[in-house]
C-alpha cells in the first residue's frame, strides 16, 4: 500500500499552488489537488490561516502575513545575501553588467538577488523564481561543484522527466559523458553561457561556497551579447571569480561571528 502523504508534504503542496499567475485558491481546488474531502481541505486551510501563512478573502485564500515576515527576515538577515549584496552592487557599477545570485536548495535553484547594471535586462527568471537545473551559467557551475553521488541521482532523475531531460542530455547523452563535461567545468572554475536562458544574453558564473566548502550559490554576470561591456571576457571572468571568492570568505566570517555569539551567550 502506498504511503499516505505527510502533513508537511500537503502543506507544501498547498503553498506551491500559488504562483505568478494564481494569487487566490479555493477549498475546492485544494480538495482536488490533494485528493481529500472538502472538509479536510477546509481544516488545512483554516490551520494555515491561523498560522498566518494564508489569509481568507471573499471565500478564497491568498498568501498571509507570515510569508511577508519570512521574506523580510530572509532579505534582511540571510548570511548569503548579507555577504553578497554590497559586492554585487559594486560589481554591477564597475562592469555595467547585471548581477544575479542564485542559491541552490537541494534540487531547486532560485534567483535570490538581482542588481541591475548600466543596461538592465528583463530576465525571464525574477527574484524568487526557480531556475532551470541543467541550463544556464548559474546551473552549470552549481552542478560542477555538487557531490558526485547527489549529481548522479539528479541526472538519472532528470533524463526520465520529459520537461528537463533535453537540458540534461544536452550536457551529456549518458552519465559518463555528462560527468566528463561537469569535471571540465569544475576544473575551469567558471562557466560562460550564450543564449541558454534567453536569446541574445550571455551569462558568466562562478561558485560561492559555505564555511564547510559546500557549494551554496552561483554569482552571475548577465549582459546583452549584442551590447557587451567594454572589458574583455577574460577580465569579466576574473572579476566574477574573485567576487564569488570574496562572498565565500564573507560567508565564512559571518558564520564564525554567529557561532562566537552563541558561545558567548551560553557562557
Amino acid at each position: 500500500m502506498p504511503k499516505a502523504p505527510s502533513v508537511i508534504s500537503r502543506v507544501v503542496a498547498i503553498l506551491s499552488a500559488f504562483d505568478e499567475c494564481k494569487s487566490l485558491v479555493t477549498i475546492e481546488e485544494i480538495s482536488a489537488l490533494l485528493n481529500i474531502s472538502t472538509a479536510s481541505a477546509y481544516r488545512y486551510m483554516s490551520d494555515l490561516t491561523q498560522a498566518g501563512l494564508l489569509s481568507r478573502t471573499s471565500g478564497s485564500y491568498r498568501l498571509g502575513p507570515k510569508v511577508i515576515e519570512l521574506e523580510y527576515l530572509f532579505q534582511s538577515y540571510d548570511p548569503i545575501l548579507q555577504a553578497g549584496r554590497e559586492l554585487m552592487e559594486g560589481l554591477a557599477g564597475f562592469t555595467g553588467c547585471n548581477v544575479s545570485l542564485c542559491n541552490v536548495y537541494d534540487q531547486t535553484l532560485v534567483n535570490v538577488l538581482h542588481v541591475d547594471g548600466k543596461h538592465p535586462i528583463d530576465i525571464p527568471y525574477k527574484k524568487g523564481q526557480p531556475m532551470p537545473l541543467f541550463r544556464g551559467a548559474q546551473a552549470h557551475i552549481l552542478l560542477a561543484f555538487m557531490d558526485t553521488r547527489k549529481l548522479k541521482r539528479l541526472y538519472e532523475t532528470a533524463i526520465k522527466d520529459p520537461a528537463i531531460a533535453p537540458d540534461a542530455l544536452e550536457i551529456g547523452e549518458n552519465w559518463q559523458a555528462f560527468s566528463k563535461q561537469i569535471r571540465q567545468i569544475r576544473s575551469r572554475g567558471y562557466y560562460v553561457s550564450h543564449d541558454q536562458l534567453q536569446p541574445g544574453v550571455t551569462g558568466i558564473a562562478a561558485p560561492v561556497f559555505g564555511e564547510k566548502q559546500e557549494v551554496l550559490s552561483s554569482l552571475v554576470l548577465v549582459f546583452s551579447s549584442a551590447n557587451p561591456p567594454s572589458m574583455s571576457e577574460a577580465t569579466l571572468i576574473e572579476l566574477v571569480a574573485q567576487g564569488a571568492k570574496q562572498i565565500s570568505k564573507r560567508i565564512e566570517q559571518l558564520s564564525g561571528n554567529a557561532a562566537l555569539a552563541i558561545t558567548e551567550q551560553n557562557d
